[in-house]
């Protein structure tokens, strides 16, 4: 299997195997094998078993596979994406998929620390970036040397189980989707016990998101020096069930938004007024300690409740400030605020009006605006105030600041 290192130096990535304690295709039961494998495009495992069927067999062989890999006991299910015979070469390809990725390949369950590749990280980690949890585990994050594989190491103290080694990752996992505004891919992990030998290795990576092009959000590299006291504020946020459970919706939706703006700026916006939700639904009840009969109230729109959340992190600036489009959209409809208007046009994508079709720069410019008021909110649940990257502002130069309210 590949060490976290050859993802630094090799491109493209050399071919490797997989050790199985048992490999079955079709009827026909390997036994022990030492499957070849390599990643594809989208960096999912390919697995090679054509080598271990003779091609006499293999008309009558049905093209189904599964595995038992080094270490567990458990027989997982193998996708056959391909199959073909050379009859010139007398050889024989099958290629498959593990049915879930990534895959544990187990020594010992139980490990102290590890190394793993972070794919498409956030952008703009120029230099090694420590980051202490509230629980006291550490994170680095060290850019590759050279910038070909687009990639980054993380490693940690942060102790895991092979039964499920990303859960107890769910904290830094999902401050760096915020950070990068999607989905990192992590995978290639090699955990090690006490005496710092390999405990198990997890192969393949979880879900990335690389988008055509990046979406500007709240982090640049003005931001980094900055990521250690955010990260501190957002994992002791994260230890209670109630915030945790709310900052990882709204970072969903707000991960869905960012990733799906340039297939569909209206669902951009849609998810984004989803997010929104579940970040001022949490605000209002558990911060703002609203009353349950409050917040069922049918009588209070969902632009009210927005702004009480906003007024209650003290956010009173004026927020259409860089939306042109959306100020003369303002004046047109008897002068209605930015709270009004990102739930106006949201509302006007759903359920259609003749009367009124937004613009695709009130669309921009309402993306952006709702996007933005994500994360403020989310810095205002974990109580940090300082500078962000203001999102908003898509003319002009890049990297333009703003100050989080003071909480």
């Amino acid at each position: 299997m590949l060490t976290p290192e050859q993802f630094e130096r090799s491109e493209p990535l050399p071919s490797f195997t997989v050790p199985a304690d048992r490999l079955w295709i079709g009827d026909l039961d390997v036994g022990p094998a030492d499957i070849p494998a390599s990643f594809d495009d989208n960096w999912s495992i390919v697995l090679q078993l054509g080598s271990f069927v003779s091609t006499s067999k293999a008309p009558s062989l049905e093209m189904s596979a599964a595995v038992q890999l080094q270490g567990s006991e458990e027989r997982m299910e193998l996708l056959v994406t391909r199959q073909s015979f050379s009859f010139d070469e007398d050889r024989l390809t099958i290629e498959a998929r593990p049915a879930r990725q990534p895959m544990v390949l187990v020594a010992s369950p139980s490990a102290v620390s590890f190394k793993a590749v972070l794919l498409s990280p956030p952008d703009f980690i120029k230099k090694p970036i420590n980051l202490v949890a509230a629980d006291q585990h550490e994170y680095c994050l060290t850019p590759f040397a050279s910038h070909t594989t687009g990639g980054c190491f993380l490693s940690s103290n942060q102790k895991t189980h092979a039964s499920d080694p990303l859960q107890p990752l769910e904290t830094i996992r999902y401050f760096l989707t915020f950070m990068k505004g999607s989905n990192c891919g992590l995978g290639n992990l090699h955990a090690y016990d006490s005496s710092g030998e390999i405990a198990y290795r997890l192969l393949g990576f979880s879900k990335d998101d690389r988008p055509a092009k990046r979406e500007t959000n709240w982090f640049d590299i003005e931001i980094q020096n900055d990521l250690p006291a955010i990260f501190d504020r957002f994992s002791k946020s994260m230890e209670d069930k109630t915030t945790n459970q709310a900052l990882c919706q709204a970072i969903n939706f707000y991960r869905a938004s960012n990733a799906s703006r340039e297939v569909s700026l209206e669902m951009a916006i849609i998810a984004a007024h989803s997010s929104l939700e579940a970040i001022v639904n949490y605000i209002l009840a558990s911060q703002a300690c609203w009353s349950k009969s409050l917040m069922a109230e049918r009588s209070i729109s969902f632009s009210d409740k927005l702004r009480a959340a906003a007024g209650f992190y003290r956010l009173d600036c004026d927020i259409l400030t860089y939306s042109p489009a959306l100020i003369e959209l303002s004046k047109k409809r008897s002068g209605l605020d930015a709270y009004v208007i990102i739930s106006f046009i949201r509302n006007k994508l759903v359920h259609q009006d003749a009367k009124y079709t937004p613009t695709g720069i009130e669309l921009h410019e309402a993306w952006l605006i709702a996007q933005w008021l994500v994360e403020v909110l989310i810095f205002g649940v974990i109580g940090y105030s300082g500078k962000m990257i203001d999102r908003r502002v898509y003319r002009g130069w890049r990297g333009t600041t703003c100050t989080i309210p003071t909480t």
